[in-house]
This record gives C-alpha cells, structure tokens and sequence, in this order.
C-alpha cells in the first residue's frame, strides 16, 4: 500500500520518481516493466498512473527521541530515509483522505489523485507525524471492505 494500489478495476497508482540518483528509481522502473506486461482478470492491459514520491525525507533526530519503540518495532535514525509516499491513500466514501508531506510534490499528487478518482473530493492531511511511526493513512486505518450485496 506504500508503493502500488489498484485505483479501480484494470487501472493502479505507482509511486515514481525519474530521479536516477534515488535509490527507488530502478524499483519503480522493475515495476513499471511488470505492471506494463500485466493483464487483469478480465485480460486488460493495466493502466498505470505515475504517483510522485515525496522527499527524501529524513527524521531529525528530536523526532527519532520522541517514538516510542515497541518489541518488534524498527529503531529510527536520522540517517535512514523515511518511506513517505501519496500512495498511502485512504478511499472513503465520497473521498480520498491523502498524505502531505509540506514537500513541493504535495500539489502534483494531489492533483494526479483528483483526476484518477474525480467523483471523490481529495483531502490532503499532515502524515508527517504518521509516518515517524511507520506506514501512513491506508496502513494505519485498517479499513474493511463492506460485502456486496447478492
């Protein structure tokens, strides 16, 4: 959920950087690659949205004190880069509820979610204090699907 999710039926969101010093850059190019080759269910080719990553972003170290380490957690460290990503949405209805991350790339990936999911009104939230903790919105929500109805 931090680097590719299905948008709807046939078409996903890719978290993407053209940037060839990022260390992600050769991850998405493999992925693009794998997804381009992809069918769905029904036999479509996949459409692929490029979805910006943030960053790199970095904890300072107040912010690496200040999380609270549980057995099992990751120690954080301000030298190891921080996973954010805009692919760490949450589909509500009506909405899209997105991480911001006070990065330039904020603006660029609102837009891309609104014009993937038009009839939802996208809501940028802070996910910076979030993700310190690990993941973000999809991650820690939890959400369950409602049964369809026969």
């Amino acid at each position: 959920d931090n680097f590719c999710c299905y948008a709807r039926p046939g078409e996903v969101l890719l978290a993407w950087t053209d940037d060839q010093d990022d260390p992600n850059y050769l991850r998405c190019q493999a992925a693009l690659r794998v997804l381009e080759e992809s069918r769905d269910a029904k036999g479509r080719k996949l459409v692929v949205h490029k979805m910006p990553i943030p960053g790199p972003l970095y904890a300072t170290q107040e912010e690496c004190d200040g999380v609270d380490i549980v057995e099992g957690s990751q120690p954080r460290d301000p030298s190891i880069r921080l996973a954010g990503s805009y692919v760490n949405f949450l589909i509500v209805n009506g909405g899209i509820i997105a991480p911001s991350f006070d990065d330039p790339k904020d603006a660029e990936a609102r837009a891309i979610l609104q014009r993937v999911f038009p009839e939802h009104e996208v809501v940028m939230v802070p996910g910076r204090e979030i993700l310190l903790g690990g993941g973000n919105i999809h991650c820690i929500t939890q959400q369950q699907p409602a049964p369809r109805k026969a």
